[in-house]
């Protein structure tokens, strides 16, 4: 989206009226919000019924939605087993796994949840590494790109600008006031892209027709891809056991059936929204040509859509954007107010260390997504460094076999991620899987030593 988008005076109303009506959802969220506690403003006093906590889950999900045309552009029905599959399958998991441990448990974020279990150092460590992955730099910049592609200002302005509108409204009622807003943005997300869908059948003819004028190599697994990078595409979805929108969501839900069967409706959710995407994408294959992957679903729009749709889908995409930073904004003000400004303080429970740190996350993201213009090198490098750290001791924090590593902690959150930045720049293959290959070893060395260790004893 680097070039001014062509919109009618129909398609601003529709995006600002979007926009205005997403703020005063969030601004209801806070008139609700009690306000006085750290649970009440991060988790929402724990009372998510479940169309919140489903539209919570499902808007935020949905992020990197211009990534989504990109891959789609290039590979065809493969998307679903990078984008799509291996996610449904990991929240199935976590649904079964992990959601009663997380909502039983008194934590409230990934970094509180291993310092109950490994000590204080650990909540430190965890908190300064999960840092890397929550600022939401990578959303300031597409949201800044679109608002740029809108509106012709600067990036900078358009990041700026994004990030005031995305944060202002989750400042005064914290997670309360996200969700609200979630209520609605899952709602523009789902009407556009069905806008766009029914736009392309009008356009160009049925799916059916369209199927057949795709270029053989899109309409078959693994495609131009090939299997090992769809592969890879299944380890990297396990972030989501450590994604701290996940985490947070899962723990603030009114119970635990709540988080369990929440998570089966987002997957069937996701499961359509992702369809549309499918056919969104491929309706651009067939039918466009020239095209910047990126720009694949905004240019498809201006070709299919007359205006008030047109802004409607636009609006869709802002919406997504938007949900995703202000999941990442809230839960990054978090691991800054809650883990590490009150716990060097030793002052629990303070609601102002939480807006400080959401103020700075909002503005160390801005300075990031000036300075590194990259929205794929920001996601992906950032998921490298701490999935490898913070995966396996978050998992084996809700077993008996956590005290096995207690006194280890910190080397086994360190050399991990330490590793993957070592093989990220070394250029020694994917980070990741160096990473966690790295963590297992430490985990299965200890596991033996201490097993060794209580033998001889």
């Amino acid at each position: 989206m680097g070039e001014l988008l062509h919109l009618d005076t129909l398609d601003f109303i529709v995006i600002i009226g979007s926009l205005a009506a997403v703020m005063c959802a969030g601004i209801v969220g806070a008139r609700k919000s009690a306000g006085v506690s750290d649970v009440d403003y991060v988790l929402a006093g724990r009372s998510l019924t479940m169309p919140f906590f489903v539209a919570s889950l499902v808007a935020t999900w949905y992020g990197a939605i211009l990534g989504s045309g990109e891959l789609i552009m290039r590979y065809g029905v493969a998307f679903i087993l990078c984008f799509g599959v291996p996610y449904y399958i990991v929240a199935i998991l976590y649904a079964m796994w992990l959601a009663k441990r997380i909502r039983t448990s008194k934590a409230i974020s990934i970094p509180d949840q291993l310092g109950m279990v490994y000590g204080p150092r650990a909540r430190t460590v965890s908190a300064m590494v999960m840092l890397v992955i929550t600022i939401p730099a990578s959303y300031q910049l597409m949201l800044g790109v679109v608002v740029q592609s809108i509106t012709g200002w600067s990036l900078l302005l358009s990041i700026i600008a994004g990030t005031i509108v995305s944060v202002v409204y989750v400042l005064k009622g914290g997670f309360r006031s996200d969700v609200y807003a979630n209520l609605v943005q899952v709602l523009i997300m789902y009407a556009g892209f069905i806008a766009l869908v029914i736009g392309c059948i009008l356009t160009f003819g049925s799916p059916t027709t369209m199927f057949n004028s795709l270029p053989k190599s899109h309409t078959h697994i693994p495609g131009p891809m090939g299997w090992l990078p769809i592969v890879g595409w299944f380890v990297v979805a396990l972030q989501t056991f450590i994604d701290p929108n996940f985490h947070v969501r899962t723990a603030a839900a009114k119970d635990v059936a709540t988080a369990q069967r929440g998570i089966f409706v987002s997957v069937a959710l996701w499961m359509i929204f992702d369809l549309l995407q499918l056919v969104a994408g491929l309706y651009a294959v067939a039918y466009l040509s020239g095209v910047a992957p990126t720009n694949t679903f905004v240019v498809l729009a201006q070709s299919v859509l007359a205006p008030v749709w047109k802004g409607l889908f636009i609006a869709g995409v802002i919406a997504a954007v938007m949900s995703t930073l202000d999941g990442y904004t809230l839960v990054s003000a978090t691991t800054i107010g809650h883990d590490l400004i009150d716990t060097w303080r030793k002052k629990a429970h303070r609601v102002s260390s939480l807006r400080f740190g959401l103020v700075m996350t909002a503005t160390l993201g801005c300075i990031a997504a000036w300075l590194l213009p990259s929205i794929i090198d920001l996601m992906y490098n950032a998921a490298s460094i701490v999935v490898p750290a913070l995966l396996l001791p978050l998992l084996f924090s809700f077993t008996p076999r956590a005290k096995v590593f207690a006194g280890a902690i910190v080397p086994i959150i360190i050399i991990p991620a330490v590793v993957s930045v070592i093989s990220l720049f070394a250029k020694w293959g994917e980070p990741m899987f160096i990473g966690l290959a790295s963590s297992v070893l430490l985990h299965t060395i200890l596991s033996f030593s201490r097993g060794y260790r209580t033998a001889n004893q």
